[in-house]
C-alpha cells in the first residue's frame, strides 16, 4: 500500500497486488459455474464491490475505478449468459444493471462524484 499527502489525512493508493485481490474474489463471485440466479449472485458481489471502493475512494481513483467498473459489467454479463461474445448489453444495459438491480457502482463511492450522479437520478 502506498500512501500520499491528500490535504489533512492520508489515504492509501491501490496497488497491482490490492487490485489483482480484488478482481479474484469479483472472479469467484462471478464464476459462470455458480448456481446462484442473477439477484444472488449481486448479493454476494455488492458488499465486495462497496468494501474495497470505500477503502480506496479517498485516492485519485476514478480511471481505475472506471476500468473495474466495466471489467465488472463484463463479467456479470459472461454469468448471465455463459458466452464470451454476448448480447448482454441487450438484456442488461447499465442502467439496468446499476438502478433496477442495484450493483454498486464503483464511481459512486467517490465522495466527489456522489452529487454528480445524484444528480443524474441514478443513485438508488
Amino acid at each position: 500500500m502506498r500512501h500520499k499527502a491528500g490535504g489533512p489525512s492520508l489515504y492509501a493508493l491501490p496497488t497491482d497486488r490490492s487490485i489483482k485481490r480484488f478482481k479474484d474474489k469479483v472472479r469467484t463471485a462471478t464464476n459462470r459455474r455458480n448456481p446462484k440466479d442473477l439477484e444472488g449472485m449481486l448479493d454476494e458481489l455488492n458488499p465486495i464491490i462497496r468494501g474495497w471502493g470505500n477503502y480506496y475512494r479517498r485516492a485519485h481513483v476514478r480511471r481505475i475505478y472506471n476500468r473495474l467498473n466495466h471489467w465488472i459489467v463484463m463479467r456479470v454479463w459472461n454469468h448471465q449468459h455463459k458466452h464470451w461474445r454476448n448480447a448482454g448489453w441487450r438484456d442488461l444495459p447499465d442502467r439496468r444493471l446499476y438502478g433496477e438491480l442495484g450493483l454498486v457502482n464503483l464511481l459512486q463511492l467517490i465522495p466527489s462524484m456522489e452529487n454528480y450522479y445524484r444528480q443524474k437520478g441514478l443513485v438508488r
